[in-house]
């Protein structure tokens, strides 16, 4: 048991972002569920609900959509404004150091690491945000060329 956490460590962090992932969707699940029921007693009771649970529950839809901020003249042309910053050129070029960073640790760790057979893994992982940060760069390169219009 010992050799195979020893072997397969990093599979930990996969695992607990399905967890944690798995938990945040059954938050939000529990908590539209209980938003529905709490508009279903207003119904019941022929009262009108309160206009901040009907944009509550309306919020929780949009966030659903996942082309909302490309969407600049169909339904969320505000929502493509206000976070409009997330897609500049900015931050292109802030994933593509953090990842070229990155990627530059792992190859480093892989020349130089003191542990026998820890080479072939960092190298692995070194080639693969290696790729990912050519693509950021690229991104990047192609974000400051031809900046989203406003």
């Amino acid at each position: 048991m010992q050799d195979f956490f020893f072997s397969y460590w990093w599979l930990l962090f996969p695992l607990a972002f399905f967890i944690f992932g798995a938990w945040d969707r059954w938050l939000a699940y529990q908590r539209s569920k209980d938003r529905l029921e709490l508009l279903r007693t207003y119904t019941t009771q022929g009262k009108d609900p309160p206009p901040e649970l009907i944009k509550a529950l309306q919020d929780d839809d949009d966030d659903d959509d996942a082309y909302a901020p490309y969407d600049r003249y169909g339904r969320h042309p505000r929502r493509y404004y206000r976070r409009y910053w997330r897609y500049g050129p900015y931050w292109a070029w802030r994933g593509a150091i953090v990842t070229g960073a990155v990627a530059a640790g792992f190859w480093f760790a892989s020349e130089y690491a003191g542990i026998p057979g820890i080479d072939w893994p960092f190298r692995l992982v070194a080639i693969i945000m290696s790729f990912v940060a050519v693509g950021n760069l690229v991104t990047a390169i192609f974000t400051t060329t031809f900046p989203p219009r406003r």
